[in-house]
């Protein structure tokens, strides 16, 4: 081989080596290039979806306020607009109790009446004498739309606010607009949490130019400034091109270097008012190490194309696990390793679209923040995780959990049929149970189960993830491993209770309690002999609202004593009308609840309403029950006797449902017994002779105490029969009379005892 050819060879491998080279770094720029934007591309998802729920949350709120402004509308009337005084106080009460900071009224002419929290109302407001900002939104509810406005400063509350209105129907015909108005801060909490990006981000809130409207708590950037083009978010020759796009709602991401670090941000539109989400991501530094590898390794590939191979292999492997962490930070769950409630939401959506059959179950463990405290944080942390395991082997194809917050877990099932979605619960309930018994023997662990089935094809994921956390509330009532199904009419029990309980004071004030009585019937002669009041409530539209719905709810939460005393009063006063009309009164029972007995000041408030009317005391029989005898007798008999001595009767009521002995008629010092219906059920048919006997007894122990008898649930000729042939003295039930309003019972009865 010549020298010519030599060198013409090493030319070429020269050469050859040479583009080999430069073939390599031309991969590894693209590949440095590829890695660098599928890095930024993942985050920037990430960013847009992180940015999307919370957007999400927003509308939430802001829907949830359209909703409480829906809803007081709908209990509107023709009536109630037009006592504007009235309305105007209720508007006020309605505006401290859904923590507005102004509610309004207009009517279709654009007068009103406004609510400012601390300042009180006011009456024929025009809402062109109000901010400019707060007319367009008045103005589209008068015409039946629904919106909400821009930012505005309001002098009356010396602040920043923005207003809802909706249109108000009355008779599907607009009456007028509701309107009203908030700060920004009731989506500080949306803002403050430290959950966005999985930790490893924040978010503010901003206008179209800029201005902050709200700022985390956990920015990176400490400075004080007002906007964001002010600080060292944006290169300022940047920012005209930047408020170019956000004049026209654009996305915009960037990025920024800070205290020598670099963070990616995002600008994307709320869709409302101009409004713009700020998301910053703060995860950096994995993403930081790896632009020196690959820098390292474009320069050297030059000669070792191995290690360059082997640092894009590496570098890629690390994008990879990045990748893979951003999505555990967005998906799972810290502290078990469970997927969390966003990944949640989203595959139950996928599944309700596709119209897939399904339950959700919400499980919960009883009295988790006491396992906490007794046995510790790192126990409780430890049960958490063993319910996940649980879960993960017995979740089946196809199915998925999360994890929400605390001891809250979600689960979908690929099951309807109750049955076997019981089976499996208790299954998992049990494995749980039986899992934690080796680490405390002496305490056993139980958990509460809500389930809500997909059965009407509902593709919306609010209403059954609702439906399933009214169901887990219901089953927490339980203290054992217990499973609760959604019940629609249960749901509407639970709505009427609140409206119940939301209503019950201004039901009071506008007499929606009516006076009811019931007849009480001499057995031996046949003849009237006293009445029972009982209440009732009509609600202004006509329709009633029955006892068994609003009494046991008023026991709780303590109106019944408020309840009660009205119904004195009430019988006060028609004692006081047969007084006045010439007619001879007879006595009427009312009854008294034990919260009201025992309150200081009940006699006293008892002798101010008899001598307020002016009747005497021995008309009106007060009724307790039993169960107020099962403790402190002596006391008891201290209070009845103070009563007896100003006239007024004591009847125990419902005698033998519950704790009824004869020590009661020993020790309690009363004037009437009433016998529950449930004796007279008992002995009616003739069958059970030891109940008849029993009640013979009584009758004849009460006779001989001197204490007369009322039988309750007179339904038949021979009901009556068999309480006249045992020694009863009064009767009352159907058979006689059902209860009736007041009117209708002085028609009935009491013409026929006019002196």
């Amino acid at each position: 081989m010549n020298e010519k050819m030599t060198r013409l060879q090493i030319k070429r491998m020269v050469r050859l080596t040479a583009g080999v080279v430069l073939l390599l770094v031309a991969i590894a720029v693209f590949l440095i290039y590829f890695l660098m934007q599928t890095m930024n591309d993942s985050a920037r998802k990430q960013m847009t979806v992180e940015t999307e729920e919370y957007k999400g949350r927003i509308y939430r709120q802001i829907n949830a306020d359209f909703q409480s402004l829906d809803t007081l509308a709908s209990f509107f009337t023709s009536e109630l607009l037009e006592d504007r005084e009235t309305f105007a106080e209720r508007l006020n009460i309605s505006n401290e109790q859904n923590n507005f900071q102004t509610m309004a009224f207009f009517y279709k002419e654009g007068d009103g009446i406004v609510s400012i929290t601390g300042a009180g109302v006011s009456t024929d407001i025009e809402y062109t004498d109000l901010n400019k900002a707060v007319h367009p939104v008045v103005e589209k509810a008068l015409q039946g739309e629904k919106s909400v406005s821009r930012l505005f400063y309001s002098e009356a509350m010396e602040e920043s606010v923005f207003a809802y209105a909706v249109p108000v129907y009355i008779n599907d015909e607009l009456a007028g607009a509701l309107m009203a108005s908030d700060q920004l801060e009731i989506f500080s909490d949306i803002f403050d949490g430290n959950t966005v990006l999985g930790g490893n981000g924040y978010l503010h809130m901003v206008g179209t130019e800029g201005d902050f409207l709200i700022r985390s708590q956990n920015a990176v950037v400490k400075e004080e400034m007002q906007n964001i083009f002010d600080g060292p978010y944006f290169d300022p020759e940047e920012v005209p091109v930047l408020k170019e796009k956000m004049n026209r709602q654009e996305s915009v991401f960037s990025s920024f270097t800070y205290e020598d670090e670099t963070y990616q941000v995002l600008l994307d539109p709320v869709g409302l008012n101009g409004w713009y989400l700020m998301c910053v991501n703060t995860l950096q530094e994995s993403n930081q190490s790896l632009y020196p590898v690959l820098a390292i390794m474009g320069i050297g590939l030059a000669g070792v194309a191995l290690i360059i191979l082997f640092l894009l292999i590496y570098g890629f492997r690390l994008v990879q696990k990045n990748n893979r962490e951003l999505w555990r930070h967005a998906y799972h769950d810290p502290l078990t390793g469970a997927k969390n409630l966003s990944f949640f939401n989203q595959e139950l959506s996928k599944l309700l679209e596709q119209g897939r059959a399904l339950s959700v179950v919400a499980l919960n463990i009883h009295q988790f923040k006491f396992i906490n405290e007794i046995f510790g944080r790192e126990y409780g942390d430890t049960l958490l995780v063993e319910v996940k395991d649980v879960l993960d082997y017995k979740m089946q194809t196809g199915e998925f959990f999360a994890r929400d917050k605390a001891d809250l877990f979600y689960l979908c099932l690929l099951e309807t049929d109750r049955q076997k979605i019981l089976t499996r619960l208790q299954n998992i309930m049990d494995s749980v149970v039986k899992i934690s018994s080796h680490h405390h023997n002496n305490y056993q662990i139980l958990l509460y189960c809500g389930v809500a089935a997909n059965e009407e094809g509902d593709k919306d994921v609010t209403p059954l993830m609702t439906h399933v956390m009214f169901a887990l509330t219901t089953a927490k009532g339980s203290y054992k491993n217990n499973v609760w199904f959604y019940d629609s009419k249960l749901h509407e029990k639970e709505k009427t209770e609140n409206y119940v309980e939301s209503h019950m004071h201004q039901a009071l004030r506008d007499g929606e309690f009516k006076f009811y009585l019931q007849p009480k019937m001499d057995l031996q002669t046949g003849r009237l002999k006293g009445a029972e009041a009982l209440v009732r409530w009509m609600k202004s539209d006509g329709s009633m609202i029955y006892p068994d719905e609003f009494i046991p709810l008023f026991e709780r939460n303590g109106f019944c004593a408020k309840l009660d005393l009205y119904m004195v009063e009430c019988a006060c006063r028609q004692i006081r009308e047969w007084l006045d009309a010439g007619t001879e009164p007879i006595g009427i029972s009312v009854n008294q609840s034990k919260i009201l007995f025992y309150e200081n000041d009940y006699i006293e408030t008892l002798t101010a309403l008899i001598e307020k009317y002016d009747v005497p005391g021995n008309l009106l029989t007060l009724e307790i029950l039993e169960g107020l005898a099962a403790d402190h007798v002596d006391e008891l008999n201290q209070k009845i006797s103070l009563l007896q001595k100003l006239g007024f009767r004591i009847s125990m009521d419902d005698f033998g449902s519950g704790y009824s002995s004869l020590n009661i008629l020993g020790n309690l010092h009363i004037d009437e017994l009433k016998l529950d219906r449930g004796f007279l059920l008992e002995v009616s048919d003739g069958k059970n002779a030891r109940s008849r006997v029993i009640m013979e007894q009584i009758v004849q122990l009460t006779r001989r105490l001197k204490i007369s008898t009322v039988v309750e649930g007179v339904e038949t000729v021979e009901n009556e029969k068999l309480c006249l042939d045992m020694g009863c003295d009064l009767g009352q039930g159907y058979y006689y009379s059902r209860p009736i309003p007041r009117e209708e019972f002085n028609r009935k009865y009491m013409k026929l005892t006019q002196k």
